[in-house]
């Protein structure tokens, strides 16, 4: 038998760093299928049955993607949602605003705009909004973030793009942009991407109970980001090993009462592809599940401690507060929140009619390359919501 983890800050940091030296996360990426089967091999170490699931999607291959403009060459990146452009010539302008000699807005402009990496959390947002509405031919958008780095906005459309193309680029440039598109300046836009058909995968990890016919417990978090994404993901990655480790070691002693049914899904920046198929699959688990619990971004990221737990019930929601709470996650920190405020995978299974529990947090790196191991990581946080996530697990299925 394996033992149970002790689950302190060096078994988390240990994850943490293995998590980070993966690769670039990004689906269709070396790095994700370098870290889906390093967590496949960690699942499997639990105890818990293993199964890959191929998702069938396709991969973007970025031709060019820049911004000429008075001299100025920005490079960007394509929104994935948004259509391929080979080239296109106008007048730069503030978003929404009408060139010089156009009585539309619509002949030949560039719409410049500015928005946080998190734009996208979910659907009709402000910024799908301006993308639907918006007369320009093209966009550039700026995306804000700690350091203005490049911190790409979620694909919520990958499998219907629509709008405009648009170009992201670092937020580094706003200054500069703002003052060319304030005064209506000539540029030249690239964002040129082709697809290739492949496939990623979700991993499935399952701890079997007593077989009583209870109802099972289901777990799901994201395991793909635009870069290494470790803030963002590895706090989730960590406590779904945590929470079998928990499942494995009740089935050991007999205390399983219910099925533990874990997945670690593919394509979360591209409109959460590994959850469709997930949900495809798996159609009557979701309205079933005693509850979901959906570990989602940020969970122990260094800097602002902020902890939004979610739940279709708020007295459970308090009740996993009081867990972190006693596993010392500051207490001062922790927001409990009703359920219309769930995000990510959380907010489209409970669209679904999914009960779901959720933990978030907050990351000032969000979707920028520098999250990074360790500069941008809690461990000792990671490790906390871990234990917490495990009692919980345990209160669940006994």
């Amino acid at each position: 038998m394996n033992p149970a983890p002790r689950l302190d800050t060096a078994w988390a940091a240990r994850l943490v760093a293995a998590w980070d030296g993966s690769g670039l996360h990004r689906m269709c990426t070396p790095g994700d299928f370098a870290s889906g089967a390093w967590l496949e091999a960690e699942a499997a170490r639990s105890g818990a049955a293993v199964l890959r699931m191929p998702v069938p999607t396709q991969r973007t291959v970025i031709h060019e993607a820049f911004l000429e403009c008075a001299g100025h060459r920005i490079d960007g990146l394509p929104m994935f949602d948004a259509p391929s452009i080979a080239e296109m010539s106008g007048a730069l302008c503030t978003s929404g605003a009408v060139s010089a000699g156009s009585t539309s807005g619509s002949n030949g402009t560039i719409g410049y705009a500015e928005f946080p990496p998190n734009a996208a959390s979910i659907k009709g947002q402000p910024l799908e909004k301006l993308r639907r509405a918006t007369q320009h031919q093209a966009l550039v958008v700026a995306t804000r973030v700690s350091g203005d780095s490049l911190a790409p906005i979620n694909a919520q459309f990958f499998n219907t793009p629509f709008g405009p193309p648009v170009l992201l680029v670092a937020g580094m440039h706003h200054e500069l942009l703002a003052g060319l598109a304030a005064r209506q300046t000539p540029a030249r836009l690239v964002s040129h991407y082709t697809r290739d058909a492949m496939d990623s995968f979700n991993v499935e990890a399952q701890v079997a109970g007593a077989g009583s016919g209870a109802a099972p417990l289901a777990i799901v978090t994201p395991r793909t980001g635009w870069w290494e994404s470790t803030a963002e993901r590895a706090g989730g990655i960590v406590a779904w090993l945590a929470a079998l480790d928990a499942a494995a070691q009740l089935k050991r002693s007999a205390a399983l009462k219910r099925d533990v049914v874990a997945w670690a899904t593919c394509g979360h920046e591209l409109g959460h592809i590994g959850l469709q198929e997930l949900t495809r699959l798996n159609g009557p688990t979701v309205t079933a599940a005693k509850y979901w619990l959906h570990l989602g971004a940020n969970l122990g990221g260094a800097g602002n401690l902020t902890m939004m737990v979610r739940a279709t019930v708020k007295a459970d929601a308090e009740a996993l507060r009081d867990l972190l709470v006693a596993e010392g996650y500051p207490a001062q920190h922790i927001l409990v929140e009703p359920d219309s405020k769930l995000s990510g995978e959380g907010h489209d299974l409970h669209h679904l009619g999914a009960k779901v529990m959720s933990l978030a947090g907050s990351n000032g790196h969000f979707h920028a390359a520098s999250d990074r191991w360790p500069g941008n990581v809690n461990a000792a946080g990671i490790a906390s919501i871990s234990r917490a996530v495990a009692r919980w697990v345990a209160v669940q299925v006994t």
